[in-house]
């Protein structure tokens, strides 16, 4: 099995990218959180792209546009940085990407996202591949929105089996992502709600010829879930102190005034907290903490 750490806005860069692979093993590929979709790259995608942030890391950008044109354009510029595979998203569910026909967005309008596809294959010279969703409003959408998948030779479909407007509520759709392996002879990738080890091999006992999973949410939980998953060790509260740590410094070193460094470190513990539900007190302590002398006090008496 190959396993992915999905994309996470605000929580998978680089920094954080890095930690999973100083102190973890078992994620074969890493997703950018969406990129800006200009052909100049700022100082913060740069860092966020550059080879040298990202060692011995097999990286795909991900792109958040409706506009073939500037993908066609964006994807030169990021061959010419040594990227190979580039990553379409067409599963955020926020409401201002949506509004704006973009993300699970653009899945309302299977026609024009045909058109997209045709216009960025006839014209890129990279792999390109899709994390999608099944729809938007139904699930009647998704035969409509596989008709247009299995025209394109994608370098993988992942897919998340839930429509746009259950977010990330109630249960996955196995049926549909079932009817995409039925369809589609391009490689498949499951996405969505693996948390652990019953969850996983649920879903490798539903699907037993997919052989790549994404995980986001969970892995972020339990920093240690992919390597367990893969087969390595189970994971120590050290283990998730050295890589809470490695992610503390290189925050500080990033951003300019302690409450960014905070505001990126709460998001972390906004799912990191789920594994400590019984270090109430201390997750309180996080979560107010209006200085870093403070949120350390808390993170130790909770990982040490």
């Amino acid at each position: 099995m190959q396993f992915y750490l999905a994309p996470m806005e605000g929580v998978t860069g680089c920094i954080v990218r890095n930690a999973f692979k100083h102190h973890f093993v078992g994620i074969d590929r890493y997703f950018t959180p969406f990129i800006p979709m200009n052909c100049k790259l700022d100082k913060r995608t740069y860092r966020e792209l550059s080879p040298e942030n990202n060692q011995d890391i097999m990286l795909i950008p991900q792109l958040l546009s409706n506009d073939a044109a500037a993908v066609v354009e964006i994807c030169a510029v990021l061959q010419g940085l040594g990227y190979d595979i580039v990553n379409i998203n067409l599963g955020c569910p926020s409401g201002t990407v949506c509004s704006k026909e973009r993300g699970s967005g653009f899945l309302k309008n299977p026609e024009k996202l045909d058109r997209f596809f045709d216009e960025i294959f006839t014209n890129v010279g990279c792999k390109i591949s899709v994390k999608t969703r099944i729809g938007f409003h139904s699930l009647d959408e998704w035969e409509n929105i596989l008709e247009v998948y299995a025209k394109y030779p994608f370098e993988e479909l992942i897919i998340h089996p839930r429509l746009r407007n259950e977010f990330y509520n109630g249960e996955p759709h196995p049926d549909a992502f079932n009817k995409a392996v039925s369809v589609l002879k391009v490689p498949l990738c499951y996405n969505g709600d693996i948390v652990d080890e019953v969850s996983y091999k649920n879903i490798c006992c539903r699907f037993p010829s997919v052989e790549r999973i994404m995980i986001g949410r969970g892995a972020i939980a339990n920093p240690g879930l992919i390597q367990e998953l893969s087969g390595g060790e189970a994971v120590s509260d050290e283990q998730i102190w050295e890589w809470h740590n490695e992610i503390l410094e290189g925050y500080i070193e990033i951003f300019s005034n302690e409450r960014d460094v905070l505001f990126h470190l709460k998001e972390i513990w906004t799912y990191l907290g789920q594994t400590f539900s019984d270090k109430e007190k201390q997750l309180k302590i996080i979560k107010k903490a209006q200085n870093l002398v403070d949120y350390k006090i808390a993170v130790k008496e909770i990982l040490r």
